[in-house]
């Protein structure tokens, strides 16, 4: 949001079609103009001497990692972010359907989500280091489910289980059911 003279900015006019294409021609704009550099660039001083430590490379460990949950073979595959590769792929028994930076799934340990073998909801637990689930809260009720949303507290988190018409609210600390609502048809 932009405070002072930007009330152009948040004009009722200005839909989010519109925002987006000028925000993605202003990034293009910008990644032209530092492409367009045609040799390295020189300084007024040609005998400074940089005195900053060179950094090493990170480990692979300590690398960025992207997850990929693939549902039907109920693995997870590790990419590489900066070079795009996969590094691997391992065995995980549940299947992720659904992970959302519109919700919080981290309770600063571990990711929360759910899965429904047998078309019973159940919580799960996956230490991203580890790639394992580290933690099951079983019998939450008849599926599907759609999501888990860890609440602001970290230590609660809510489980929609449709085929029951209710939401489950869970301990995780504790690994229980700490009270379910019932709601309209199919949640």
């Amino acid at each position: 949001m932009f405070v002072g003279g930007a009330d152009w900015f948040l004009s009722s006019n200005l839909d989010r079609r519109t925002l987006l294409k000028g925000a993605s021609s202003a990034a293009f704009g910008l990644l032209a103009s530092a492409c367009g550099a045609s040799g390295p660039a020189t300084s007024a001083s040609t005998s400074a001497t940089s005195t900053a430590p060179a950094r090493s490379a990170p480990t692979v460990e300590n690398r960025e990692t992207v997850y990929v949950f693939n549902v039907g073979s109920k693995d997870v595959t590790l990419i590489d972010a900066a070079d795009r590769v996969v590094r691997e792929t391992r065995p995980l028994g549940a299947s992720v359907r659904w992970l959302s930076n519109e919700q919080t799934y981290w309770d600063g340990a571990r990711i929360w989500t759910y899965d429904f073998p047998n078309d019973q909801v159940q919580a799960i637990a996956i230490d991203p280091k580890q790639v394992a689930i580290t933690r099951t809260i079983a019998g939450l009720g008849k599926g599907p489910g759609h999501s888990l949303v860890v609440l602001p507290d970290k230590k609660k988190a809510a489980v929609n289980v449709a085929g029951d018409n209710l939401i489950a609210f869970l301990d995780l600390a504790h690994g229980i059911v700490d009270a379910t609502l019932q709601t309209g048809a199919f949640p």
